[in-house]
């Protein structure tokens, strides 16, 4: 009877121990852009991810908020502890300059390089136009259409128009709302003239050329600004939630794709990298690429 008693006192000790150190359930939420939209589709796949490798019970709720200029807001306040952004808003962000009127210095990246948005307008093809800066030459009465306050798409929108004195949106191939409007609608994808480009790589923007057949009828090439996808978080985010999220997205790739094709140019090994993510890496993201060997 002592013998059994020892094992069970043993046993009870053992499972007691293992239970104080059991990871504790997290509930995060992630800030994307508007439900049906690239994001949103790029954060429930990440979500559905995340489910299954954070500590049990753990929940991830997928935000339809508020875009590559309000997200990192919302992370900086920890309203939302993940988010997606871009590399530009990011720069502004931590630096406080151009959308942001304070320094969002608490913001840190998780992974980055998902894909390649384009700055570009699109235009009913009556128009008869091929680039913005006709619209400022010809002195076209044209009503203009933005994506929403928050988004890229209405800031950057403000940014073009003053660089080339004068729909804007950012997209990345397969975009959903964009891949809607030309199957209804004859369009043109109006390309930046040298200049008006050259006005906007100092904020940040890269020269970019959005491929022939990216979208349904545009048979050419169009010449823009580019920059990737970028997800988010804060230094509140505790180390091993950070490295976890991060892992789990780097080992995922082929689901990533499957959820949005517009995921198929991500490359984990260089997701670390400066101009990849704009900010510096949160810890735990670090640590996920150092162990891989990706990062020295």
């Amino acid at each position: 009877m002592k013998v059994l008693l020892a094992v069970m006192l043993v046993v009870a000790v053992a499972v007691s121990a293992v239970s104080a150190q059991a990871p504790a359930p997290v509930n995060l939420a992630f800030a994307t852009l508007d439900t049906g939209s690239a994001w949103y589709v790029y954060g429930a796949t990440m979500a559905e991810l995340l489910r299954k490798t954070l500590p049990p019970g753990s929940n991830i709720d997928v935000k339809p908020r508020a875009g590559g200029v309000g997200n990192p807001r919302l992370v900086a306040k920890n309203e939302t502890p993940l988010g997606l952004a871009f590399t530009v808003t990011n720069r502004w962000a931590f630096e406080g300059k151009e959308a942001y009127t304070e320094k969002l210095e608490n913001i840190r990246a998780l992974v980055g390089g998902f894909d390649t948005y384009y700055l570009v307008a699109m235009a009913t093809k009556k128009l008869g136009i091929t680039s913005v800066r006709e619209i400022r030459d010809k002195k076209l009465p044209v009503r203009v259409y933005t994506q929403p306050v928050g988004a890229l798409g209405e800031f950057a929108g403000r940014q073009l128009l003053r660089a080339a004195g004068i729909m804007f949106a950012v997209v990345t191939p397969k975009h959903p709302s964009v891949s809607e409007i030309v199957s209804s609608v004859d369009v043109e994808f109006l390309g930046l003239d040298a200049d008006t480009a050259k006005a906007l790589l100092p904020l940040g923007y890269v020269a970019a050329t959005m491929p022939p057949d990216t979208f349904k009828g545009q048979s050419k090439p169009v010449s823009t600004v580019g920059f990737p996808t970028v997800l988010i978080t804060n230094k509140d985010l505790p180390e091993p939630i950070a490295y976890t999220v991060t892992k789990t997205v780097l080992e995922n790739k082929d689901a990533l794709v499957r959820g949005h094709a517009g995921l198929a140019e991500f490359e984990p090994r260089t997701a670390w990298q400066p101009d990849k993510v704009g900010i510096p890496l949160h810890p735990g993201a670090e640590r996920a690429y150092r162990e891989k060997g990706w990062m020295k």
